[in-house]
């Protein structure tokens, strides 16, 4: 907790004032975990949902190496009172007005996200029209990609001196974590060899198992009985268990590392509505199927030239109708 207010006091995040005639301070709240590695972590949140829309906050839609504190970059646009921290206040009366975002706070991610981006274009980087959180800069000597996730950070380079200067600027500008090479990304583990660049979501595919309790399942040959259409899921007794729970990280599998799913979690998907017993059951054989391929890699190989060969794929389906 102390590392956090010396976090806090260190990006200026308020400064103590009394509180004007007819404002209400928000209150605010500690909340403690421990991480992976053992480490005691204390983060000080403000209540956001005290706020109300259009005048404590506008826009609030954020599209989302680790940069510490990250929400606390963020400029404040709005005038917001907070109550001070329990165990840290001066009894004085005072209250906090923020200066910067905080976390809890509905604009923190915006605000986050704009100052990056702000940043970065200022570096010459471009951002994606498809995707607002990947930004590129390229010239004739090399091309660096960073991809945003939150407060997560992946770089990548053709040039590793350039992308050394990147990370220097970017050092520079915000507090950031030591930089180490990329082996896991979202749940997306990877793996590097001279001309060949591997991804997987074992670990991703196990926890899933775990979680529903399928780790021990027998595993399955193919996802879905072949030639399984959604129609084929609607009949029967309405299930009431947690099947959007499962379908979506079943559909972020499908769209990262395993293709191979995504035909079958489309076609459960669409009943999420009315969930039946067999549909469930549809899912389950699933995860009996990740079960018995969750090392399954998906491989990225490098061209022995540089006339690239695009082969398309296509499945015996058109329009729900069978055409082979």
């Amino acid at each position: 907790m102390n590392e956090e207010m010396e976090s806090l006091n260190k990006n200026e995040v308020w400064k103590l004032v009394e509180l004007p005639k007819d404002e209400k301070p928000m209150s605010c709240k500690w909340v403690l975990r421990i991480k992976q590695n053992n480490v005691y972590k204390a983060r000080l949140v403000a209540r956001g949902f005290e706020q109300k829309p259009g005048i404590d906050y506008c826009e609030t839609y954020a599209p989302v190496i680790n940069v510490k504190t990250a929400f606390l970059n963020g400029d404040l646009q709005e005038t917001i009172y907070m109550e001070q921290p329990m165990g840290y206040s001066d009894n004085s009366g005072r209250v906090c007005k923020l200066l910067k975002s905080l976390y809890g706070l509905k604009q923190a991610p915006r605000q986050w996200f704009k100052q990056f981006t702000d940043f970065i274009i200022h570096l010459n980087f471009q951002q994606l029209k498809c995707e607002a959180c990947i930004f590129v800069r390229r010239s004739k000597q090399s091309e660096i990609f960073i991809v945003l996730y939150v407060d997560n950070l992946l770089i990548s380079g053709s040039d590793d001196s350039e992308v050394g200067v990147v990370i220097q600027l970017l050092r520079n500008e915000f507090e950031m974590s030591k930089t180490e090479v990329a082996n896991e990304f979202l749940g997306i583990s990877f793996e590097y060899s001279h001309n060949k660049l591997s991804l997987d979501q074992k670990a991703y595919a196990e926890k899933v198992l775990n979680k529903f309790r399928m780790a021990d399942c027998k595993p399955s040959g193919t996802p879905l009985v072949p030639k399984s259409t959604s129609s084929d899921f609607v009949n029967g007794e309405r299930f009431h268990g947690p099947y959007r729970e499962l379908v979506g990280p079943l559909l972020y599998l499908s769209m990262t590392t395993r293709p191979d799913i995504l035909y079958s979690v489309n076609c459960l998907s669409q009943i999420q509505e009315q969930p039946t017993d067999s549909a469930w059951a549809g899912l389950k054989r699933i995860l009996r199927y990740l079960k018995r391929t969750s090392e399954l890699q998906l491989l990225f190989c490098k061209s022995d030239s540089d006339n690239i060969m695009i082969n398309v794929y296509v499945d015996a389906d058109l329009g729900g109708r069978y055409i082979c």
